[in-house]
């Protein structure tokens, strides 16, 4: 039998913690609605990974649906003006 594999947008985002103000990786997966955060991007990427894998596992277990992305899925930037008074938060 044929193994069936899916691929998953991950957008990792360097963040800093509540509280402590230390500097963290954010992962999230749109479709899923899953996230994960960790120390470093390595450790997001693996963290982010198994998650993932725990999710769908979890999905066929109960016999959801898996979401799967459509294969001519475009993921981009856009840039826009921000007006003079705009507050900025990073």
């Amino acid at each position: 039998m044929e193994q069936k594999v899916a691929n998953y947008t991950v957008v990792i985002e360097k963040e800093k913690r509540t509280g402590t103000n230390t500097t963290c990786y954010t992962a999230y997966v749109p479709i899923l609605g899953i996230a994960t955060e960790a120390d470093t991007i390595e450790q997001v990427e693996k963290e982010i990974k198994s998650l993932i894998q725990f999710h769908i596992n979890c999905l066929a277990q109960e016999r959801e649906r898996v979401p799967i992305e459509a294969e001519n899925s475009l993921v981009t930037k856009t840039r826009v003006e921000l007006p003079n008074n705009a507050i900025i938060a990073y």
